[in-house]
C-alpha cells in the first residue's frame, strides 16, 4: 500500500472580503512552487473541470503563475455561497502517485488549504516536508498546519476538534522542549530575526506510519501534553 501524506493548513483571512480569484490562485501557485522540492513538477498540475479528461486539457500553472486557462475556468464557476470560494488543482494521477491541492476560503470563519497525496516519495522526506510547511507559513497566515497520514487524523488522533500532531504539527507560537519533552524535534519557524512559530516533530529518521504503535503513542502524547498546557487550540479558536 502506498503511504498517504496530507498537509492541512488553517488560517483566517486578514480582510472582510474574499481576495480576487487571481490572487487566491496565486497562493496555490506559490504552494505548487514549493512542492517542487518533493518532486512534483510545476507544469504537471491541472485545474478542476467537469471530467478528468477535460481537466487534463489545460495546465494550472506555469513559471510565471496560474495559467489563463485555469483562471478562466475558475471565473466561469459562479459562487454558490456569498463569502465562500474553493479553488484547486491536481496532478492528473488517480491512486498511487496522485496529489491534489484544495483551497477553501471563507470570510466568516476558518479557511483551509489541503494537500492530499498518496505515494509521493519526496513528501516522505522529513527535511523536505518541513521546508514545504515553512514555505506555507509565508503564503498564508497559518494558525495551524498538521502533516501526516490521512488515516491518523481520522482514526488515531486524541482530540477530534483540535489539530493532530501526526508526523509534524505547526503552531504559531514558540514551543520549547520543556513544554513538550515527547517531541523528537522542534523546528523554529522564523520571520526575519523573530521566531513566529514552531514545527513539532513526532518521528525522525523515518516516515510516520499508523501501522507503528510507537509512532501513534508519541503523537498522542504530544497532543495530550499540548492540550494540558492550553497550547493546542480548538479549531473554532483558530
Amino acid at each position: 500500500m502506498k503511504t498517504s501524506l496530507n498537509i492541512d493548513l488553517t488560517f483566517r483571512l486578514e480582510r472582510a472580503e474574499l481576495p480576487t480569484i487571481d490572487e487566491q490562485y496565486g497562493w496555490l501557485w506559490q504552494f505548487a512552487c514549493s512542492l517542487q522540492k518533493a518532486g512534483l513538477p510545476l507544469d504537471q498540475w491541472y485545474p478542476p473541470n467537469h471530467s478528468p479528461e477535460a481537466s487534463l486539457l489545460n495546465k494550472a500553472f506555469d513559471t510565471s503563475g496560474p495559467t489563463g486557462a485555469a483562471l478562466a475556468l475558475a471565473k466561469a464557476d459562479s459562487e454558490v455561497y456569498p463569502g465562500v470560494r474553493g479553488l484547486g488543482a491536481w496532478n492528473g494521477i488517480e491512486g498511487p502517485g496522485g496529489a491534489a491541492i484544495t483551497d477553501l476560503l471563507t470570510t466568516n470563519g476558518v479557511s483551509t488549504c489541503e494537500l492530499a497525496s498518496r505515494g509521493i516519495e519526496g513528501l516522505l522526506n522529513e527535511k523536505k516536508l518541513a521546508e514545504i510547511m515553512i514555505e506555507a507559513t509565508r503564503i498564508w497566515p497559518a494558525s495551524s498546519i498538521q502533516a501526516g497520514p490521512y488515516k491518523y487524523f481520522v482514526d488515531h488522533q486524541v482530540f477530534e476538534k483540535r489539530p493532530g500532531a501526526g508526523w509534524m504539527l505547526y503552531l504559531p507560537r514558540v514551543i520549547t522542549t520543556r513544554q513538550v519533552p515527547e517531541a523528537r524535534d522542534l523546528i523554529p519557524v522564523m520571520q526575519g530575526k523573530q521566531q513566529k512559530g514552531t514545527i513539532i516533530v513526532s518521528v525522525i529518521g523515518e516516515p510516520f506510519s499508523v501501522e507503528n504503535p510507537e509512532h501513534l503513542k508519541v503523537a498522542n502524547a504530544i497532543e495530550t501534553r499540548l492540550a494540558d498546557q492550553d497550547l493546542l487550540p480548538l479549531f473554532t479558536e483558530l
